[in-house]
């Protein structure tokens, strides 16, 4: 695997320079960080502090072989904390070898119908607004056909193939979605609605489930004021014996630009239900829509991040400069769990800012500091405050 990775990559950069039928294209990003953190255990444990630096190369390749065909290829690298026991976010995946993963790869053709048709390993669990996101990748079969009334995408998502590792069992481990997705307009509105479909099969049975899925998400400018949006309902039907439920999450996010100056204010609900104990899951990607620590170090719920909570943030941005800008954000979270356990009454506040100039358009130094405090109940002392501290470059090419 590893000769084969390498003499894939020299491929790549040879054929950059030699002139063929395929237009040929290599960008990505590289980024080196260091961090502070203090008391940043994530579920209120009080912890020592410590410091570490991480960096992740990330290569997109493309592949334009015509004006309607195109192959693509991510390749993500040395996703690494500095030192030895590195703490590798991708050392698990299957076909890591010497710290290089294959991220995404799928091909796209254009019809004469102006539909496109894309199969492989593409980016998958975004949608709409960061609300609710995961961004990961999926293997897929996406048709994505412009229409009078909008975009119209279709999708097969595959999670499990019938196999359980070396043994063939069929449709007990065989997990699939359904995807059918819009975007479109009303007025001067984007307005992005989106239904799924997901069979989970499994020879556990609290695992054998159906799960039916709905978002509507929009975002629109009037003048100098912008807005996002998105509202989302999951009902899990389990097998027998489990409890069913369904949980439900709403995001809104006002902004203004006046001049160099961004300033805005962003609420978020997820709901709970109290009887199977299910929280709505505001995402990985949306960490309190802007925030440090809460949402991402700082989470509700036992989960990795605001699950079952109610949000209110203010934020801000300005640029000083074509090269300097500020930015600073205020946020609280209560939590929505109410069955009198340990994050009945829970709450957590956060201060944070941060500062980025561009060294050149290629490369950005950024650095970040916040300040959060989670508390508990009335009756659970609580823990000490946490605070995180880093600077970054990040390269682009």
């Amino acid at each position: 695997m590893k000769k084969l990775i390498a003499l894939t990559f020299a491929m790549l950069f040879l054929g950059a320079g030699i002139a063929s039928a395929t237009d040929f294209s290599l960008t990505g990003s590289y980024y080196a960080r260091g961090s502070y953190y203090d008391n940043m255990s994530g579920q209120g444990t009080d912890v020592e502090t410590f410091g570490a630096y991480d960096h992740e190369l990330s290569v997109d390749a493309k592949w334009q072989i015509d004006d309607t065909t195109k192959v693509f290829a991510r390749f993500e690298m040395a996703d690494e904390t500095w030192g030895t026991g590195n703490i590798n976010e991708i050392n698990a995946a299957p076909n890591v070898d010497d710290n290089i993963y294959l991220e995404q790869v799928w091909g796209a053709h254009t019809f004469g119908n102006g539909g496109t048709l894309t199969v492989g390993k593409m980016s998958a669990g975004a949608w709409g607004t960061a609300f609710h996101d995961a961004g990961d990748e999926a293997y897929r079969v996406k048709w994505v056909q412009p229409t009078a009334i909008g975009t119209i995408i279709g999708i097969l998502h595959k999670d499990d193939n019938g196999e359980s590792g070396s043994t063939v069992i069929g449709e007990d481990e065989d997990d699939d979605a359904y995807i059918l997705a819009m975007v479109t307009k009303i007025g001067d509105i984007n307005v992005k609605p989106l239904v799924a479909y997901v069979m989970f099969e499994s020879n556990t049975p609290a695992a054998d489930n159906v799960l039916t899925r709905g978002m509507l998400s929009f975002d629109g400018v009037f003048g100098n004021v912008g807005f996002e949006g998105e509202f989302d309902v999951f009902d899990m039907n389990r097998s027998a014996g489990f409890q069913d439920y369904t949980t439900w999450g709403a995001y809104l996010n006002v902004w203004m630009n006046a001049d160099a100056l961004k300033f805005g204010i962003l609420g978020a609900y997820g709901s709970y239900d109290d009887d199977s104990g299910a929280g709505f899951d505001f995402g990985d990607d949306f960490e309190a829509g802007g925030a440090l620590i809460m949402g991402d170090d700082a989470t509700f719920f036992g989960g990795n991040d605001l699950t079952a909570g109610t949000l209110l943030a203010l934020y801000a941005d300005y640029a000083v400069s074509d090269q300097l800008s500020i930015g600073g954000y205020l946020g609280y979270a209560t939590c929505n769990v109410d069955n009198n356990g340990p994050w009945d009454g829970a709450d957590i506040y956060e201060i944070s800012a941060d500062v980025s100039y561009k060294i050149t358009p290629n490369l950005t130094y950024k650095v970040a500091a916040g300040f959060a405090q989670l508390g508990w109940g009335d009756t659970t002392p609580d823990p000490d405050s946490a605070m995180e501290l880093y600077h970054k470059l990040s390269f682009s090419f």
